[in-house]
């Protein structure tokens, strides 16, 4: 099936792209650390990000720059495409069937396949550096020692690589601004109507009693309402809503063969027919599901400008509907290497925290990646881990400058609750409690 791999000549260095490596070190009072270069032995997904971008809102202008400056995940493969802003108007979810329709008549999933080959729109050339440099990602130190020497090594880390395509989503966020100021003016509203009937019955007052200083009985009133919204919203806060809407790129292992039968070619095997053909390409996304967040309130131990607010309670939110997508749809969810084993302590060790939803309550399963007969990977459940309660890392945005407690640990501590012999480089998988 993948045979047109063997004609492909690889000429990247090995080195150069094996960055997801676990470096496995002596054992230093009864801890399992990292002896040798080691890959992290995973598949990560590919994500491209969709912003619903209401620009009539409040704070339309802060929303859409910081969430164009936001950090990447380091936990996906960023692939980006150039159109990820779809516009709308009003204060209310943009409805589903309509996201839909933009996301599968832009040609989003054509684009999504054509950047994992590196396609040039204009002479239709491709490339498979994306797709080798992916599968090295996923690769043992076995596989990359065995690429090293032969042909067919290399052309399996590139059968890796074309087997993460299938792994390819797109989330397009909607973020709403939860506008305060509404609720707060009619608040205002409200005062302004006392202070009228204040009013009046100062100027009865100062009538029946001589006293001019009850003409100002209302005015202090209606003074105060004009600052009521104002002063309210600062109290609570810049929160938003988000929902955010889950795709799949639909890829099978057939469209690997029909891709290059059909579509690939490069200087060397330019094919005009080819050229034209991807003109009538028609690669599709399903509907995986959907998420919404409403941003907690935030209270900052350090004083913050409006700008930081904006960032740390939009970046944590993004994060936040992430987790929760990866938590109710299998498929999606990520699954994180042991950094780090402490046999007599029954611990563990790995580099996530609050921002992958890590909490008191959550359980994981530990995977080890076995091939099969047939040569393809699948994942072993080996043991059971659980956080310790007091060990979760807050790696959320800003957490550190804020002065979160747990900010400064740069990993969760997990205590093993089933299973023995547990190396880094094993996998953890959140599993529902």
């Amino acid at each position: 099936m993948k045979r047109f791999f063997t004609l492909i000549v690889c000429f990247l260095s090995l080195t150069t792209f094996a960055q997801d490596t676990i470096p496995v070190q002596e054992a230093v009072f009864g801890t399992k650390k990292r002896t040798k270069n080691m890959n992290t032995v995973y598949h990560r997904s590919s994500l491209h990000n969709i912003l619903i971008f209401h620009d009539d809102q409040k704070y339309s202008d802060e929303i859409l720059e910081t969430y164009k400056n936001r950090p990447q995940s380091e936990k996906f493969n960023d692939h980006t495409l150039a159109s990820d802003i779809i516009k709308v108007k009003g204060a209310k979810y943009l409805k589903s069937k309509k996201i839909n329709k933009y996301v599968n008549n832009n040609d989003i999933a054509n684009a999504l396949v054509a950047k994992w080959f590196n396609r040039n729109e204009a002479t239709g050339y491709c490339d498979m550096e994306l797709i080798y440099r992916r599968g090295l990602e996923g690769a043992t130190t076995e596989e990359i020692e065995t690429a090293g020497y032969t042909k067919r090594g290399k052309s399996l880390l590139m059968d890796m690589g074309t087997d993460l395509i299938g792994n390819t989503y797109v989330l397009a966020h909607d973020i709403v601004y939860i506008d305060k100021g509404e609720r707060n003016e009619k608040t205002a509203k409200g005062m302004k109507t006392f202070g009228g009937i204040m009013k009046v019955i100062g100027e009865v007052a100062a009538q029946v009693t001589g006293e001019s200083s009850f003409n100002d009985l209302g005015n202090s009133v209606n003074d105060l309402s004009n600052l009521t919204a104002d002063i309210v919203d600062d109290f609570e806060g810049f929160r938003v809503k988000i929902k955010t809407h889950l795709y799949r790129l639909d890829w099978k292992d057939a469209d690997n063969d029909f891709f290059f039968e059909n579509y690939y070619m490069d200087a060397e095997s330019y094919d005009a027919t080819k050229l034209e053909a991807w003109k009538k390409a028609n690669y599709t996304l399903t509907y995986v599901g959907s998420q919404e967040v409403v941003s907690a309130q935030t209270v900052l131990k350090n004083k913050w400008d409006l700008s930081a607010l904006i960032k740390i309670v939009l970046y944590r939110a993004l994060d936040e509907s992430v987790v929760k997508l990866q938590r109710n749809y299998e498929e999606f969810k990520i699954k994180e290497p042991i950094y780090e084993v402490a046999d007599s302590l029954g611990l563990v060790y790995a580099k996530i925290g609050l921002k992958e939803g890590v909490s008191k309550n959550s359980k994981y399963e530990v995977l080890e990646r076995v091939e099969t007969k047939e040569g393809d990977s699948k994942y072993r459940k080996v043991g059971m881990v659980k956080p310790v309660e007091d060990l979760i890392w807050d790696n959320r945005y800003m957490a550190l400058e804020d002065g979160q407690p747990n900010a400064e640990l740069g990993y969760t501590t997990f205590k093993v609750t089933q299973g023995k012999d547990l190396y880094p480089g094993l996998l953890i998988r959140e599993v529902k409690f």
